[in-house]
């Protein structure tokens, strides 16, 4: 028997009840240990100013890539939220999107539309961010190579933090 891991497997939390019930538990969580939590929340707070701090660079990026793009990478990924993005949300009290992205792997995201994603970009996944797609390497890669060196650091400085708060919120929570 040939075993399909695509077709079997999904996301975490790909249905309506799982992506309430994750939602839900992170919340009860927040909410019962939020006395310990102090610096949990700093550090989930410093990983919340440095992504938006490379928005518009990240903004100008696509705007020049992706509304030419032959093959749209929000079309053929399939990105979904993890459980860092999940405590990313919550603790910095943003608003959580109705559902998952995608509720199995062969889908396309639910977020996307005609004009792009239609999330604010602070609440996608973490991947919608950190990824660039080979056009938009290159674009990069053709500017100046202080800003390149500049967002690749606070990439780098991003996804340490979010290691960081998720292991701390489970040293908290456990």
């Amino acid at each position: 028997m040939k075993f399909d891991t695509v077709s079997t497997l999904s996301p975490p939390w790909g249905s309506a009840p799982a992506w309430q019930e994750a939602n839900f538990s992170i919340d009860f969580h927040i909410k019962r240990y939020y006395s310990h939590l102090g610096p949990v929340l700093q550090i989930a707070r410093e990983a919340c100013v440095r992504l938006e701090s490379i928005f518009p660079a990240l903004d100008a990026i696509c705007r020049l890539t992706c509304p030419r793009c032959p093959a749209p990478c929000c079309l053929s990924a399939s990105p979904w939220y993890d459980w860092r993005d999940l405590i990313f949300l919550h603790l910095n009290q943003l608003s959580i999107p109705p559902t998952q992205t995608i509720s199995g792997f062969a889908e396309t995201c639910c977020y996307i539309s005609h004009k792009g994603c239609t999330l604010p970009r602070i609440t996608r996944p973490w991947i919608c961010t950190w990824y660039l797609c080979p056009a938009q390497t290159a674009n990069l890669n053709a500017r100046n190579t202080g800003q390149r060196k500049i967002l690749s650091r606070l990439l780098g400085e991003i996804k340490a933090l979010r290691e960081n708060f998720e292991d701390a919120f489970i040293r908290v929570i456990s």
